[in-house]
C-alpha cells in the first residue's frame, strides 16, 4: 500500500507541477457544472415537480453525481489512458512490474480538474441539504454514498475499457456513454424510460450511490436501503471489474510491430 501511494502522489504532483492548465482544468470543470445547472434551473421553472421530485431533491442528486465524478477523476482516472497505453506500448511495460496492474492504471493519472467537479457537488448537495427536511446526523453517510459510486462508476470505465483492450486505438467513446449515464443519475430514475432505470440502478449501478440514498432523504427507502445497497453495489462491481480485467490481460497480445 506504500508503494501505491507514493505512485500516486508522485502522479499527483508532476499533474499540479503546471499551475495555469490546473486552474483552467478546475475552471473549466466547474463550468460544465454549472451548466448543466442552469439546464436544471431551466426545467424546474417549468416543472417545479419533476416525477414527484423537489427541485432541493434533483440538486441533492446533481450534488451527489457531481462528487462521485470528482473523486474517481481525482483518485481512479487513469483507466481512461489504457487506449494510449496499448498504442505506444506502456501497458506492455507495466505488465511486467511486481505490482496489481489495475491499481497501477488507476492510480497513475489524477486529474486535478476534478476539484472542480467534486467542490460544485458538494456546495450544490450543501444548497440542497438546506432546502430538504432531513436529520442532522445523515450527513455521516455522505461520504460513503461518494466513494461507493466513486467505485462503481470507475468499476463500469474499467470493464468497458477491459473489453476493448483488442479493439483499442486513439479513442475512448465507448467509455464516454459511462459517462453520459453517470450524468443521467443527475435526474429521478423514475422519470426516465423502464429499460434506462433498470440500467443505472442494477446493471451499472450508479443510482444504488445517488439515487437510493437520495430517496432515503426523501423518506421513500429505509435506512438499510441506503445504507447497505451503496457498499454492496460497490463490491459487486470493483469484483467484476477485477475478473474481466484480468481475464483481457490473458488473451492480451502486445502492440506488434
Amino acid at each position: 500500500m506504500r508503494f501505491y501511494l507514493s505512485l500516486y502522489l508522485t502522479a499527483l504532483r508532476s499533474r499540479a507541477e503546471y499551475r495555469v492548465d490546473f486552474l483552467v482544468g478546475v475552471l473549466t470543470a466547474a463550468s460544465m457544472q454549472l451548466a448543466a445547472f442552469a439546464f436544471f434551473w431551466i426545467v424546474n421553472s417549468h416543472a417545479p415537480g419533476l416525477g414527484g421530485w423537489s427541485s432541493g431533491e434533483v440538486l441533492a442528486l446533481f450534488g451527489l453525481t457531481a462528487m462521485v465524478l470528482g473523486l474517481s477523476e481525482g483518485l481512479l482516472n487513469g483507466i481512461w489512458w489504457l487506449p494510449w497505453y496499448v498504442i505506444d506500448g506502456q501497458l506492455d511495460r507495466l505488465l511486467v512490474y511486481p505490482v496489481k496492474s489495475l491499481l497501477f492504471v488507476l492510480l497513475s493519472r489524477p486529474e486535478l480538474h476534478s476539484l472542480g467537479n467534486f467542490t460544485v457537488g458538494a456546495v450544490t448537495f450543501g444548497v440542497a441539504w438546506s432546502m430538504m427536511t432531513v436529520p442532522t446526523w445523515a450527513l455521516v453517510l455522505v461520504p460513503l454514498w461518494v466513494v461507493c459510486g466513486a467505485v462503481i462508476y470507475t468499476a463500469a470505465l474499467v470493464i468497458i475499457g477491459s473489453l476493448l483492450l483488442k479493439a483499442s486505438g486513439p479513442w475512448n467513446t465507448p467509455m464516454l456513454s459511462i459517462h453520459h449515464l453517470l450524468n443521467a443519475a443527475r435526474y429521478p430514475a423514475s422519470v426516465y424510460p423502464r429499460w434506462l432505470s433498470v440500467l443505472i440502478l442494477f446493471v451499472l449501478p450508479f443510482g444504488a450511490a445517488i439515487f437510493f440514498p437520495v430517496s432515503f432523504l426523501r423518506g421513500d427507502v429505509s435506512l438499510w436501503v441506503a445504507l447497505l445497497a451503496p457498499p454492496v453495489a460497490a463490491v459487486a462491481s470493483a469484483f467484476a471489474a477485477a475478473t474481466v480485467w484480468e481475464l483481457a490481460l490473458r488473451g492480451y497480445q502486445s502492440t506488434g510491430s
